[in-house]
């Protein structure tokens, strides 16, 4: 009898741990850079980079050249953000449901569904996030691409 109720408690709470092994986290790998800057890449090993002028950017950075498409979104403007002359974070302006349409799609596909709240959308990892956001009322958008885990 003993051993039926041991044997019983051992698979009430095996089912029991198994939903907490299960993660929020994206299966698929995140990307390690984007349009071949890799994350942690210093400032000065960069080309082509410009200040941002306006107040409130310091430590942010565009490229004059940058192409403003992304997959099939057209995209308005991206932005390079570094934390101690290190590349951690990537920020794309677009406008236009059409265009959050597309990025979501291609997000979804690379990462899975994510998580959403309205027009909001999330993909996490242990070190990195992707985060979509939509502004109805002003039919703009913006995709960040952040690298959350120890620059080297």
């Amino acid at each position: 009898m003993n051993t039926l109720r041991a044997l019983t408690m051992l698979i009430v709470l095996t089912a029991a741990a198994v939903p907490a092994l299960a993660s929020d986290y994206v299966q698929a790998p995140h990307p390690t850079g984007f349009r071949g800057l890799a994350w942690g890449t210093l400032l000065s090993k960069t080309e082509g980079l410009v200040p941002v002028q306006e107040p409130g950017f310091q430590n942010t950075y565009f490229k004059r050249d940058e192409s403003m498409t992304f997959g099939k979104a057209e995209i308005m403007s991206v932005a390079y953000y570094f934390n101690k002359d290190k590349l951690y974070r990537v920020g794309i302006a677009y406008k236009g449901r059409v265009n959050q349409f597309f990025l979501k799609d291609m997000l979804m596909q690379r990462y899975g569904a994510g998580r959403g709240i309205g027009f909001r959308y999330g993909w996490m990892w242990p070190d990195f996030s992707i985060e979509l956001d939509y502004d109805n009322d002003k039919d703009t958008g913006s995709l960040y691409y952040t690298y959350e885990g120890v620059l080297k």
